[in-house]
């Protein structure tokens, strides 16, 4: 793998600062949210599952669920135009 972008110290220190929490969150379940850009733009498929990877590789269980947030919206609105057109009788 290529160092694009970063050196090896800048790499080095990175790990370095997300140590603590490495090893905070070992072996427990992550979830990660993935939509948005992140979805559509390769560059940030390709860096969104590196960093996956290296989650699971250092012994966190990631789980990655879709963003959908303007699907998410308008059934949110379908819903509460629906649930306000009824009345409920008693």
């Amino acid at each position: 793998m290529a160092l694009t972008g970063t050196t090896a110290a800048d790499r080095a220190k990175i790990l370095a600062e997300a140590l603590p929490y490495i090893q905070r969150f070992h072996g427990k379940t992550i979830v990660i949210k993935y939509g948005g850009n992140a979805m559509t733009d390769s560059k940030l498929k390709k860096s969104f599952a590196r960093d996956v990877v290296l989650l699971k590789l250092v012994g966190m269980n990631p789980v990655v669920v879709h963003g959908g947030g303007p699907q998410i919206d308008d059934l949110l609105s379908n819903l509460a135009r629906r649930v306000s057109s009824y009345r409920a009788c008693g």
